[in-house]
């Protein structure tokens, strides 16, 4: 057997991020050793050994590969039920509010760079396009180790040279880092946006920023990269505030004051280590008018439905020109 079509050097890259350990599942892994080393040698064996698979096996994924792409590689699983799909949502409609604020900069466009986050999903169909953007995103990062901010604070005059006006919107987060080059370099800021549901005026317990010890190398990477200021944004249900990541880093360094530095902590939600800094560290943007829910229907292959509701509407009121533009110009 042969692979009888031209492999493309995009697809290569995507198969060696795919292979490596920095941006797939085991299961990903050996699929993409086995396709790759049998392009490189045209051996079944060889591609086998490499890959830990049998034979058949690698033939099965060869054969995949040829007719439908290196995205006939990727193990994508149901999502993981409502809780999956709300969190989602809640990130998606935090994100929304954070680019409707920021984009009301003079100077300033908010980008989506980041996690391609779009409308709900109502099938697999939908869900699978969101994993496929994703793992292009963490393939684009492999080799450096980071990861992308979710939002880049683009020059309006840097979209008025290439499009003639500010309201253009280039793709960022389905381009790859050498396409974005030029939006990165000009860039004034990045964003990273978080989002809690409680409610800021009633809560009980101590509220707080929360970047997870996961992410926190990899954002530390993309801004030694960039030299980028890079912020975390954190939305409530009714209240947004901002936290540098040059303060985040004083706060976690081992040379803190003991009775400000912050350590990881397991997040009782997500079950990850959490970085949890107090909001008093940061500063307040504005607060976040009710905002309305609505119900959503994901239908899986197999025929299970799941029901789950999702917050809509609303933005983050601006208190302060200032302040707005202070973030958004990567000058807090």
């Amino acid at each position: 057997m042969d692979i009888t079509r031209e492999v493309t050097e995009e697809e290569r890259e995507l198969l060696r991020a795919m292979a490596s350990d920095a941006a797939s599942r085991e299961v990903e892994r050996k699929r993409a050793r086995a396709v790759l080393t049998f392009i490189q040698t045209d051996d079944l064996s060889a591609a086998a050994e490499a890959s830990s698979l049998s034979e058949a096996t690698v033939r099965k994924w060869v054969r995949l590969f040829e007719a439908e792409g290196w995205q006939r590689l990727l193990a994508i699983p149901q999502p993981r039920g409502g809780d999956f799909l709300a969190r989602y949502d809640q990130g998606f409609w935090a994100e929304r509010l954070a680019r409707g604020y920021l984009d009301q900069s003079r100077e300033l466009r908010a980008l989506p760079y980041g996690t391609s986050r779009s409308e709900p999903f109502t099938d697999m169909e939908t869900f699978r396009d969101y994993a496929i953007g994703e793992f292009m995103l963490q393939a684009w990062s492999a080799d450096q180790r980071w990861k992308r901010p979710d939002l880049l604070m683009v020059p309006r005059s840097v979209l008025r040279q290439t499009a003639g006006h500010d309201e253009w919107m280039p793709d960022l987060i389905h381009w790859d880092n050498e396409r974005c080059r030029p939006y990165v370099s000009g860039a004034r800021a990045a964003v990273e946006v978080e989002t809690s549901l409680w409610m800021v005026a009633r809560a009980s317990a101590s509220l707080s920023f929360t970047v997870k010890e996961e992410d926190l190398g990899a954002l530390r990477n993309w801004v030694r990269a960039t030299q980028v200021p890079l912020y975390v944004l954190q939305v409530f249900y009714d209240e947004a505030h901002v936290l540098s990541f040059a303060h985040l880093e004083e706060l976690i360094d081992e040379e803190a004051p003991e009775d400000r530095r912050v350590r990881a902590e397991v997040d009782r939600t997500t079950g990850k280590a959490t970085y949890m800094v107090p909001l008093a560290e940061g500063v307040r943007l504005g607060p976040i008018p009710e905002p309305d829910v609505e119900g959503r229907v994901f239908k899986a292959d197999n025929g299970r439905v799941t029901v789950y509701g999702r917050l809509v509407g609303s933005q983050i009121d601006v208190i302060s020109r200032d302040m707005l533009e202070t973030v958004a110009t990567g000058r807090l």
